[in-house]
């Protein structure tokens, strides 16, 4: 007699607020670094997007055939999703190390934020989701933006490198690219959403980004036979300025050399460039985006969105004394713009200000639990909102300024114990930072847990009354 033993799956293991703000920090972090290391790595981009989700792919198949057998497997219709999601990623993933190369990684790592206004779009014509008022204020102001952080107004002459490539303005062909790389990337998004809510357990955070990494590499690998230049891993993109050592396109390249022959003329890839290629695939690629999806799932949106924004800050604060990337004032005022748009578009300008004019959210859930409050309660609870708001407000600008002094500090050599200072001062406000908005997060989370105990106990207690009235 054959004895079959079902495998039972283990249980969801719930993740606590800090831990998942912390998770989300850590992959936010690496998530900052991808452009910096593609522009350091300096491969052909269709190639080196291919290595990047392939290798990636090896790397995460081993964990995600150990959650299928621990957890559950992700059903077909969630695998269909994140590989649909996965081949527009292909698309954004090349179409984005075009852009680094052309018109830097910090200015590129701005115009992904694209995804702010077209994502609402495809949930109103798909999902007949409507769009807010505001959004008719939003979109010509983010689409003033893309065009003044891509340098679209900037002269030609300033640039360094070919004025023009395939007979349009440098600028103008790594804007499209850009813009292309924000429309695919927020595909991805719609859809990998869809996949997410599919899904039977909340805690399946490898099988999607597996399912999609291998879905990436279609892309790649039809642009690099069809209109790239096949899979080269010998010649580079950009090559080392002997002036302001800033890496950019040959000057040998002429003043209007095609896109191909653009990005065939740098320097001979080397060990560094392997380097940077392998930080890119671990930290990067698999690393990053696990992370964000595992701390993402068990977090309010508006938080999330909040330290993902992040990502592109410390990507164009970082690039200027790595690569000597410093935007225009142009520039500048279109990355201010942008980053204002995707704070009003997730919520983040009103959470800050709400506190600041005594006006909160109304949360039904919690209504319940106002009846069981002591007395006094309420009038503690109206202080601590706009307390922390002013406080996590301040913390953030404390830890821009840090970031922007310590990035002077290296680009003007002057490197010392104050460097170091300023340093630990900025990790220590931004430790605090995190800290308060943990404390307001989990307040409220207690709130609404009192609210839905509240509410069980009322419905149980009808229930018992209605039984003893049958009986």
């Amino acid at each position: 007699m054959t004895e079959t033993r079902s495998r039972t799956p283990v249980p969801v293991k719930h993740v606590s607020h800090g831990k998942a703000v912390l998770v989300l920090l850590l992959g936010t972090l690496f998530l900052s670094g991808t452009p910096l290391w593609v522009k350091a790595s300096n491969m052909d981009p269709a190639t080196q997007a291919f290595l990047r989700v392939f290798v990636g792919f090896l790397i995460l198949l081993p964990l995600g055939l150990h959650e299928i057998r621990t957890k559950q497997g992700l059903p077909r219709k969630g695998i269909m999703l994140a590989a649909a999601s996965g081949l527009f990623l292909g698309v954004d993933f090349v179409a984005w190390n075009y852009s680094i190369f052309l018109i830097g990684s910090g200015v590129a790592a701005i115009l992904l934020n694209l995804q702010v206004v077209i994502v609402p779009m495809l949930t109103a014509v798909i999902d007949k989701f409507k769009l807010p008022k505001s959004f008719a204020i939003i979109l010509p102001i983010m689409i003033v933006g893309v065009l003044f952080t891509g340098g679209v107004f900037e002269p030609a002459d300033a640039a360094v490198g070919p004025e023009t490539i395939s007979g349009i303005k440098t600028s103008v062909i790594g804007t499209a690219f850009g813009l292309t790389s924000g429309i695919c990337y927020s595909f991805y998004l719609y859809l990998s959403r869809k996949a997410s809510t599919s899904a039977p357990r909340k805690d399946l955070y490898i099988q999607p980004m597996m399912y999609t990494m291998l879905a990436q590499c279609v892309a790649p690998v039809l642009w690099m036979f069809t209109g790239g230049n096949g899979f080269n891993v010998t010649t580079g993109v950009l090559t080392k300025d002997p002036t302001t050592g800033e890496m950019v396109l040959p000057a040998s390249l002429g003043a209007n050399p095609t896109l191909q022959a653009a990005t065939t003329a740098g320097d001979p890839i080397n060990m560094g460039n392997w380097i940077s290629l392998i930080m890119l695939i671990v930290l990067g690629q698999a690393a990053a985006w696990t992370l964000v999806q595992y701390g993402s799932v068990w977090l309010d949106p508006t938080l999330s969105a909040g330290i993902l924004l992040l990502s592109p800050v410390t990507s164009v604060i970082v690039a200027g004394p790595l690569f000597a990337e410093w935007p225009s004032a142009l520039q500048w005022l279109g990355v201010a713009l942008i980053l204002g748009c995707v704070g009003w578009q997730n919520g983040l300008i009103q959470a800050a200000v709400r506190p600041l004019t005594g006006k909160k959210r109304v949360d039904r859930a919690a209504e319940p639990d106002r009846a069981l409050a002591p007395p006094g309660a309420s009038a503690e609870r109206k202080g601590r909102p706009m307390n922390r708001g002013v406080f996590i407000l301040l913390g953030t600008i404390g830890i821009l300024l840090g970031i922007a002094a310590a990035a002077d500090n290296f680009v003007s050599g002057q490197i010392g114990w104050n460097t170091v200072f300023t340093i630990a001062q900025t990790i220590a406000v931004a430790a605090l930072t995190v800290i308060v908005t943990q404390d307001g997060q989990a307040q409220d989370a207690r709130v609404r847990d009192g609210g839905e105990v509240a509410q069980r106990r009322e419905s149980e207690s009808e229930t018992e009354t209605e039984t003893r009235v049958v009986e």
